[in-house]
């Protein structure tokens, strides 16, 4: 038994390698096998909320307030201008007593003055005030002149009063006209008549030899009130401009991009006068232009309440809004100045009321604006590294059989979004720009997110592409180590007059992926 066992191992040992060498030509080299092997490149996997492409400037903040969550606002600080109305106080023209023959005969003679431009003063307090007066003595005796003003006391509170000798045949005449500076002014009711109210009452006596006479001419000129009661006739004060700066800093750049909505100015007018019964002032014609540094500029359409209007009380509010202004035009014309001008009269109706030197009119004015807007662009640069480990596998991508890159965009912005990809080499000097094979351009465009008919996002919107490398692109890619992008946001249809608007939150979000792949065969060439 254990032969036959023996014997049957013995053949089929035969003829297994009878077979073997009959059937088989056995290598004498082994032969690896190959197989295709892609290669993932991340360049760029971010998210930017608006925040970060709209940066914060002046007057585009943030708002924690609102009680619609964080939107961006703009707004201004408050500027305004004063008008001052002392030259409504004024009465500078000069006026003259006619030259009246007074005789040393021991009576008081009565003169008077009328006040220019047809004054009637209850009381007035003397900022400036200028009296001159010339005696002519027709006498052979010296001559006394007693003059007094009962109206007019001194900063002692004593009647304005002067002794002039005039010695005979000689005339004397004020060299330096006296000034009424700081003096009072209260009109003598009691014994000047209510008709020549318009006038300052001037007393005065000569004295001398009996028969004597002198001429007596007085003059009075560049009245000017510190206050003033009574009667002044209505006055033009003139067109009074100014303009306050505004300091836009970095926010000029979105001029001619943004289209801003839903703006308010709200201006404030006020009156501001010590008087107990101040008189009435009109603003006319008022304007409110914007201007800018390079000359533009963009005027307000204001209503004819606006324009003109008269203090009733001492102070006016007016807002303007797109409803009955241009307001929207003007705030999104980002000017480096605002420019207030009007025409003020003073006491239009021509009634009695008081006025002081420190009365003024103030304009105060301030500008906001919700988040409701258009922009027409605003682009955002940023940059990444390419993390290609080593100079093998730069040697590998060079050899490669393809590349492609893959982005994938996730809008959840309400503006349309263009995405610029450029590769670097280790300086940073471009090779090249990804292309959209499908329309030939070298941005990728992204549709807005979904909004409502309030502009408020509803959902986003998804952006899938794959980019095909050519043979030199590929040869480039293995000499990149930098990524250069941009992200330019518009609203949809920006270029409308006015282009449709959309609800701006500064954490509405945009994520971008970008990555490379490549396809590149193994064997035992590539593992040496």
């Amino acid at each position: 038994m254990q032969k036959t066992i023996t014997v049957s191992i013995l053949l089929i040992t035969l003829f297994v390698s009878v077979f073997i060498s009959g059937c088989l030509d056995v290598p004498k080299n082994l032969i690896m096998p190959q197989w295709d092997v892609d290669l993932n490149i991340p360049m760029i996997n971010r998210s930017y909320q608006l925040s970060d492409i709209i940066k914060k400037q002046n007057y585009i903040y943030v708002d924690t307030i609102s009680p619609q969550n964080i939107i961006y606002q703009i707004k201004s600080n408050n500027y305004s201008q004063s008008v001052g109305v002392s030259q409504f106080v004024s009465a500078t023209p000069s006026s003259s007593s006619p030259t009246t023959t007074v005789f040393a005969d021991n009576f008081m003679h009565n003169l008077y003055i009328q006040f220019p431009d047809g004054i009637q003063l209850d009381s007035a307090t003397f900022s400036s005030g200028l009296f001159s007066y010339t005696f002519q003595n027709l006498s052979a005796t010296t001559d006394t002149v007693f003059l007094s003003i009962p109206g007019i006391t001194n900063t002692n509170g004593s009647t304005f009063s002067l002794v002039v000798p005039v010695p005979a045949f000689q005339t004397v005449t004020t060299t330096t006209p006296i000034n009424f500076a700081n003096y009072s002014y209260i009109f003598p009711s009691k014994k000047q008549p209510s008709f020549l109210k318009n006038s300052i009452w001037f007393i005065v006596e000569v004295k001398g030899a009996l028969g004597s006479q002198a001429n007596i001419t007085l003059t009075t000129s560049n009245f000017e009130f510190k206050d003033a009661s009574g009667y002044l006739p209505s006055k033009s004060l003139g067109i009074k401009s100014s303009a306050f700066s505004l300091d836009l800093g970095n926010a000029a750049d979105y001029r001619d991009k943004a289209y801003l909505k839903n703006a308010n100015l709200d201006l404030d007018a006020v009156y501001n006068s010590p008087a107990i019964n101040p008189f009435d002032i009109q603003v006319k014609n008022l304007s409110i232009v914007g201007i800018r540094n390079n000359g533009q500029k963009f005027t307000l359409t204001i209503p004819d309440s606006a324009q003109t209007f008269i203090f009733s009380g001492n102070s006016k509010h007016f807002s303007f809004n797109q409803d009955n202004s241009n307001i929207d035009s003007l705030i999104s014309f980002l000017p480096d100045s605002i420019k207030v001008s009007a025409q003020y009269v003073m006491n239009p109706n021509n009634t009695t009321g008081s006025v002081t030197e420190f009365d003024s009119v103030k304009f105060s004015a301030n500008f906001s604006t919700t988040s409701i807007m258009a922009l027409r662009r605003s682009t955002m640069h940023d940059s990444s590294d390419i993390n290609i480990s080593d100079e093998n596998t730069r040697t590998k991508i060079k050899a490669a059989q393809s590349a492609y890159f893959t982005v994938n965009i996730q809008n959840g912005i309400p503006l349309d979004a263009s995405i610029r990809v450029t590769l670097t080499d280790s300086l940073w000097n471009p090779l090249f720009t990804l292309t959209n094979s499908t329309n030939n351009s070298d941005s990728i465009f992204v549709d807005a997110a979904s909004v409502d008919q309030n502009g408020e996002v509803t959902n986003q919107t998804p952006t899938m592409l794959e980019v095909q490398l050519d043979s030199t692109q590929t040869e480039m890619l293995s000499r990149s180590y930098h990524v250069k992008y941009t992200v330019t946001v518009e609203t949809t249809n920006a270029s409308q007059n006015p282009p449709p608007t959309v609800a701006v939150r500064p954490d509405d979000l945009i994520k971008i992926q970008v990555y490379g792949g490549v396809k590149f065969r193994v064997n035992n060439d590539n593992l040496k």
